[in-house]
């Protein structure tokens, strides 16, 4: 199978072929239903984000945005999908931290190149993770368990999403610079540790914000502390890291929360990308769009699609730094 990137001048030269024909047959964009790929299962932050914010283009577009899934691999698949569609606009991939930033970072031979093969054309939002552990922990404080599990080396275990995964690189990198020695055990998803979490089965685990409001207020879950720099709107009693003294950090503060964007193949035209990027800005600018988003533990942000693609290849770089840190093993 060839590579992504040896398809760059073919698709570029696709893009402009395609313009070309709209323009002559005096179409804009876009004239027919776009594809949005979404690299997991639905039901999920990622699927919820897309179908709210595709709902938004639809009736800003004047054409269907068809969510279609497109889960394995670690979201290879879906990123791969659209990785090897026309670069005509029609085919997008609402794109995540972990298949756009985690993935290249962690592959030996990386299936493609998040900057090179992709047309960063809008960010969408950003999520924070959760410290949390099991309430019969006797800890009520982030310094209280870092000194229970140093007294402890060895004992405590911590749920992640599988090798690699955001969660597990962001506990490894907190149990780093905490000088903790913990045990990690993987599952296939936050979903399925979430209640190993709550059972006592595991101590603690850094997750997504939604959905621990109800086990915390049951007196099951204690939440620590979050990631990021500010404080999330579903965590607003929950102190960052930051600004408990334990930033995770690499030589500076590092913000680990997770993030969502909209990305086409290479080669799709400036206009288009412009166009779509004006699209989306306008879309998260509504009120209820973003009280929707903070609900599934998202909270808005744009940008133009040069500083995105600026992101994203940072993300790229931060992600390998924390791989080496916390001596994560690539994988093939």
């Amino acid at each position: 199978m060839q590579p992504l990137g040896g398809r760059r001048f073919t698709r570029g030269v696709a893009a402009t072929l395609a313009a070309l024909a709209l323009s002559a047959a005096g179409q804009e964009y876009p004239s027919r239903p776009i594809r949005l790929i979404v690299p997991f299962a639905p039901g999920g932050t990622t699927d919820l984000a897309a179908r709210l914010l595709g709902e938004g283009l639809r009736e800003r577009l004047g054409q269907p945005v068809v969510v279609e899934n497109r889960p394995g691999g670690g979201s290879v698949i879906g990123v791969e999908t659209v990785g090897r569609a026309a670069p005509d606009g029609y085919t997008l991939l609402f794109g995540e931290s972990g298949g756009m930033a985690v993935v290249p970072a962690i592959k030996k031979k990386a299936p493609y190149d998040p900057v090179r093969d992709f047309s960063a054309i809008g960010f969408v939002a950003h999520s924070p993770h959760a410290l949390a552990i099991n309430s019969k922990l006797p800890v009520r404080s982030l310094a209280g368990f870092i000194d229970y599990a140093k007294a402890r080396p060895g004992k405590l275990n911590y749920g992640s999403s599988g090798p690699g995964s955001p969660s597990h690189m962001i506990t490894g990198l907190f149990a780093l610079q905490a000088h903790l020695d913990m045990v990690d055990v993987p599952f296939k998803g936050g979903s399925q540790a979430l209640p190993a979490l709550i059972a006592g089965e595991i101590d603690m685990m850094i997750i997504g914000p939604t959905g621990l409001t109800p086990f915390v207020e049951a007196g099951q879950l204690r939440v620590l502390a979050q990631t990021g720099r500010t404080r999330h709107p579903l965590l607003s009693s929950v102190p960052t890291m930051a600004e408990l003294g334990t930033a995770v950090t690499i030589g500076r503060e590092i913000d680990v929360t997770s993030w969502f964007g909209i990305f086409g193949p290479v080669g799709v035209g400036r206009p288009i990308v412009s166009s779509l990027n004006r699209q989306i800005t306008a879309v998260l600018a509504q009120p209820a769009v973003q009280k929707r988003l903070i609900e599934v533990g998202c909270e808005v942000q744009t940008m133009s699609p040069e500083a995105f693609a600026q992101f994203v290849a940072a993300e790229n770089r931060k992600w390998a730094q924390v791989i080496t840190a916390v001596g994560i093993n690539r994988v093939d």
